[in-house]
């Protein structure tokens, strides 16, 4: 793979939004951010064109209509993931 395969990311921490543009098709992956070790925090990399994700991104600030039991469903998966990661950083 060379460097203009590679994907496109942006760092989010906002779980709202990353759970909005999971259901938007992006794909989320965490990492820990070790600014302070006692307190690691969680951002979430959010692959592709970083112009669909500004589309996103709008659509989300401008209330864009989606299944309220969807995003809740993906809401809770994110905080999942970011618990479980901020669990295992902290272990470390």
């Amino acid at each position: 793979m060379t460097s203009s395969d590679q994907p496109t990311v942006t760092s989010l921490e906002d779980t709202m939004l990353v759970a909005f543009l999971q259901l938007k098709g992006h794909v989320a992956i965490p990492w820990l951010c070790r600014d302070d070790k006692d307190d690691p925090r969680v951002a979430f990399e959010i692959q592709g064109d970083p112009a669909e994700i500004e589309k996103n991104v709008q659509a989300y600030h401008n209330n864009e209509s989606i299944g309220v039991q969807d995003f809740v469903r993906q809401l809770r998966s994110v905080k999942s993931t970011m618990y479980n990661m901020k669990r295992i950083g902290k272990e470390r």
